[in-house]
């Protein structure tokens, strides 16, 4: 997550912010909103201003497309109207092995692309939410890997990722949960059972085969909120 920095400038009524991120930018990765909302934040702490998310919502809303890295655990979230939808939870932590195909996209041009979804895929997205948020209850990780191979299949004409397929094979061969890709970016990634008795050859198994495939490898761990609320008001640790 960025780290952000305010320090005031003697003699001046202003002060100086600094950015410092290890995010990627272009990946589909929220760099942006994870530094929009950290901005947020630090300058809110600077000036004793209160800065819950509704707030920060009002003021990305004038900025541009973003997502839920401001609430703790998995919400849905409104990304271009900028608005929260539910509070799901939080799960189990998961790794995500994973490669990047190159280049970078813009999440604002991104948005401005017409959506060529039709009513059965809304209502399949709709299903899939419904997936997600059950599966979020019940902490089912098996369940939201489908749900996210899926969501990146339905995604394939909008961001069409060459490398979805040979991750698939991947995620088959070793085990996997799924396959989840950054719907607005370039990354994708194999998701794993972090406390699975075999997750350390599954995960090297993965890491082989992408720098196989692409010629590097990420990993990443997803974060566990034992304090997040669900949509219906339950403590999801």
């Amino acid at each position: 997550m960025a780290r952000l920095i305010l320090g005031e400038v003697p003699g001046a009524t202003g002060g100086v912010l600094t950015v410092n991120s290890v995010i990627p930018e272009g990946k589909g990765l929220a760099s942006s909103s994870a530094d929009l909302v950290a901005t947020a934040r630090a300058v809110g702490r600077a000036l004793r201003l209160d800065m819950p998310p509704s707030r920060i919502e009002g003021l990305l809303r004038l900025i541009e497309p973003t997502d839920g890295v401001l609430y703790p655990g998995i919400v849905a979230f409104h990304h271009r109207a900028v608005r929260l939808r539910a509070m799901l939870g939080s799960l189990p932590a998961m790794s995500v092995v994973g490669v990047d195909e190159g280049g970078a996209v813009d999440t604002v041009d991104f948005n401005r692309i017409p959506k060529p979804f039709t009513p059965a895929d809304r209502r399949e997205y709709a299903d899939l939410l419904d997936r997600l948020s059950g599966a979020v209850r019940s902490r089912d990780l098996a369940e939201v890997g489908r749900v996210a191979t899926r969501s990146a299949l339905m995604n394939q004409p909008l961001r069409y990722k060459r490398l979805l397929e040979p991750m698939r094979e991947i995620c088959r061969d070793a085990g996997g949960l799924g396959v989840a890709v950054g719907h607005s970016g370039t990354a994708l990634g194999v998701l794993l059972d972090a406390a699975d008795p075999a997750y350390p050859h599954r995960a090297t198994a993965v890491a082989r085969a992408c720098g196989d495939l692409a010629g590097g490898v990420a990993i990443y761990r997803t974060l566990s909120f034992p304090n997040a609320v669900s949509h219906d008001g339950r403590t999801v640790g």
